[in-house]
């Protein structure tokens, strides 16, 4: 038998197989426990977030009740009251994407680019953690909703918590989506900030969307905040919506499945 007669093996490796489900879901949660973490370290930062609820609670929901009696039939305090939740849950949602950018910029992130899981699961993971803050934090605020003359059933205050954590998960998305684009950290806090004030204040969160004038109200329905606060203050509230409800599930769903669908591209495999 020659050396000819021995038969030659393959020396390539085989393709990696790819991560199965429970793999996945491990890395979600593992990287969502790490910002929830980061974020009970910094009591400071939960603290300000409270008193900025305080203050738009005390500026537009009491100050404005004396002067705003009622709209369409329900006291102006208890109006406002789910828009201003959702000041807060959007601005957490934008801002989670500079978790994603400073993990990139300081090395974090590269670390955890080892691990055999798609890259996508880093900025879902932090999703994820936003998605849960949201749900607490809206779940505090709304046990207040006596005190605006907001009654709320068992039932509506569920349906409000979940429906403020798909809202924190959605524009959680679109923050990850930023960070994936903006690179640099400075640039894109200052495009956050640029951000969140046409968001806030054009989306009818402390006034009904369709009582302006028609320019204002072309500008409301560009904002994709307009259709989670209408959505959510038709659920909360016994008035009748500014749009449509499906309208408001179907933009608020395609858009983050447009954003996610980007943000599989930019992240990569």
């Amino acid at each position: 038998m020659t050396l000819q007669d021995v038969p030659v093996r393959a020396t390539t490796a085989p393709e990696p197989a790819a991560a199965p489900w429970a793999e996945i879901g491990r890395a979600l949660m593992v990287v969502a426990e790490r910002d929830l973490y980061r974020q009970f370290r910094h009591p400071g930062s939960l603290a300000a977030q409270a008193v900025q609820v305080v203050f738009f609670l005390l500026v537009y929901a009491v100050g404005f009740d004396g002067m705003i009696a009622a709209v369409d039939g329900v006291p102006f305090s208890a109006y406002v009251f789910p828009g201003i939740i959702a000041i807060q849950v959007v601005t957490l949602g934008v801002s989670s994407g500079l978790s994603y950018a400073f993990d990139r910029e300081y090395g974090a992130l590269r670390e955890m680019l080892v691990a055999p899981v798609p890259r996508l699961c880093l900025p879902l993971g932090k999703v994820l953690a936003t998605a849960v803050t949201a749900g607490a934090q809206s779940a505090v605020m709304l046990a207040f909703a006596p005190m605006v003359d907001l009654r709320l059933t068992p039932f509506s205050y569920l349906t409000g918590v979940a429906a403020f954590t798909a809202t924190g998960a959605a524009f959680g998305v679109f923050g990850a989506f930023l960070a994936t684009v903006i690179t640099r950290v400075q640039t894109l806090q200052s495009a956050v900030q640029l951000a969140m004030y046409p968001l806030l204040f054009l989306s009818g969160s402390v006034f009904r969307p369709d009582s302006g004038p028609a320019w204002l109200s072309a500008a409301l329905k560009v904002n994709p905040m307009t259709y989670a606060v209408d959505g959510v203050r038709q659920l909360l509230v016994s008035s009748r919506g500014a749009l449509p409800w499906w309208l408001d599930v179907a933009v608020i769903g395609g858009l983050t499945v447009v954003f996610g669908v980007v943000l599989r591209l930019r992240v990569g495999r």
